[in-house]
């Protein structure tokens, strides 16, 4: 587990594993994958559909978004709730797919499940999506990025206001991720495994992800992106300005995580 945590935490290459642990890069391998198999079985416990029911932490509304990983070249759509918890996640689309091409094949595809919401919710989805049943787009041609209001001052009239309102919402998404890979840098530039083992790695950041949020340790990554008009447009850089506060605070985050999941490992694997 240890060797795993390094490797997608730091995207370390199996031979700096290898002399860190003292093991043969076949070891190191062979750890790797088998933590992986696991994690895609942690996984399911960890990425659970939203709940449309009104008992659901008082959240009754999610956000869908896909993004272009550059460094494992595939789409990843995801939806998360107001906690930044990822709900659900479909992995290896094209990496030069169209969002609104990767929603509808992923709607219509039975294997991959995606959790419609009922008549009276739906998700809010930024301008590259179509308004429909189920979907709240912003308005088209209208300012919308949190960035625009930022530069370009307040909202005027109704449709700036929606827009205002549905980008300041929908922005968790974007925070989300943020955390995700700045925690997570093997998602940026990942080793030339294959493609399946490519999305599986998502998957299991994914998980993590999800872990270290619902057991509410002191977090300084998600503190960092707490603010729902944080603009997350260079991660790297943000993280860089306070990459000193954090360093101390993630090396005991991991220890931690470590041991919760040698223990839940033992329960549910």
């Amino acid at each position: 587990m240890a060797m795993f945590l390094m490797i997608v935490s730091h995207n370390l290459r199996n031979r700096v594993v290898r002399n860190r642990f003292k093991h043969s890069t076949q070891t190191v391998h062979k750890c790797f994958h088998e933590v992986l198999a696991d994690m895609m079985k942690f996984s399911k416990e960890m990425i659970t559909p939203p709940s449309f029911n009104g008992n659901c932490n008082g959240i009754s509304n999610h956000r869908l978004r896909q993004i272009f990983k550059r460094g494992c070249y595939q789409n990843v759509m995801a939806i998360c709730d107001f906690d930044m918890i990822f709900r659900y996640v479909a992995v290896g689309s094209e990496g030069t797919a169209q969002d609104l091409r990767v929603l509808t094949e992923t709607i219509h595809n039975p294997s991959h499940n995606f959790p419609m919401p009922p008549n009276d919710k739906y998700y809010l989805v930024d301008a590259a999506y179509s308004h429909t049943k189920g979907f709240i787009a912003p308005y088209q041609q209208v300012r919308y990025w949190l960035g625009d209001f930022r530069n370009g001052g307040r909202a005027n009239g109704k449709e700036e206001i929606f827009n205002h309102s549905h980008s300041k919402l929908r922005n968790v998404i974007e925070r989300a991720f943020g955390v995700l890979k700045a925690r997570f840098p093997i998602l940026k530039r990942m080793s030339p495994y294959s493609f399946y083992t490519q999305k599986n790695i998502v998957i299991a950041c994914i998980a993590l992800h999800n872990f270290l949020r619902q057991i509410s340790i002191d977090d300084e990554l998600f503190s960092l992106y707490e603010d729902e008009e944080l603009i997350v447009e260079n991660e790297m850089q943000i993280i860089n300005y306070q990459i000193q506060t954090i360093a101390l605070g993630h090396q005991m985050q991991m220890q931690y995580l470590c041991n919760g999941l040698e223990t839940i490992s033992l329960k549910n694997f």
